[in-house]
């Protein structure tokens, strides 16, 4: 009589479990969310630009948006978590052009005033831009120098200073000072501007440049000891 060996458990083949499928949102839920976004973006930079963001309530860009208050709270929980979001985008806008405003035959004064000049075009051109620096423009300095897009800005500034000034030997931090100065007059410029709406755009701008470019000369000076005039 033939026996049969009943198979062990240990040679009973074992079915691996099956992986569980990545979750991927569909398209359509991805096409609302954006919608939603823009909705709440465009309400809120009418918003800030209208009252600022001390004053405006979540509340304010919810109704103004028609969209539901949950979706807000879901996507920014807060209303300076989507002023930050609006102030970035800005500032990429304004890397941007600042980058395709000059050319690398300018020299240091005229790349400034180029520099300048398009920013200033570029956002006194955004319906409520001016308005919008000029009321928040206490938490735009807060954040200016937080952003990867400023310092992006700043490593461009220290380049392009290192390319153009004769300056043989100088420390990082006052290299990265220098650039935060000249970033800074652009901002004061603009909020001039913002101020001044009326005031013409190329004058300012030549003037503000020919100021940076000076604070620069006047720096180079001081740092290879030569004495300045009096």
């Amino acid at each position: 009589m033939s026996t049969h060996k009943q198979p062990s458990p240990q040679d009973t083949p074992v079915e691996a479990p099956s992986k569980r499928k990545a979750y991927r949102t569909s398209k359509k839920r991805e096409m609302t969310r954006a919608f939603k976004e823009e909705a709440f973006e465009s309400a809120a930079w009418n918003v800030f630009s209208t009252i600022g963001l001390d004053a405006a309530t979540v509340r304010d860009i919810v109704t103004m948006s028609n969209v539901s208050p949950g979706s807000f709270y879901n996507y920014y929980k807060t209303k300076e978590k989507i002023f930050d979001i609006l102030l970035i985008k800005v500032a990429d806008r304004v890397k941007n052009i600042v980058q395709n405003s000059r050319c690398p035959t300018d020299h240091l004064e005229m790349m400034l005033t180029k520099s300048h000049q398009a920013v200033l075009r570029e956002l006194i051109s955004i319906n409520g831009a001016p308005r919008f620096f000029e009321l928040n423009q206490h938490h735009i300095r807060a954040r200016l120098f937080t952003m990867k897009e400023t310092r992006d800005m700043l490593e461009d500034l220290k380049l392009n200073i290192l390319r153009l000034m004769p300056l043989k030997t100088i420390s990082p931090d006052r290299l990265s000072f220098i650039a935060a100065t000249l970033l800074t007059m652009g901002l004061e410029s603009l909020l001039y501007m913002a101020r001044n709406p009326l005031l013409d755009i190329d004058e300012t701008a030549r003037l503000s440049g020919s100021m940076a470019a000076g604070n620069v000369r006047a720096a180079t000076l001081f740092l290879c000891g030569t004495p300045s005039i009096n």
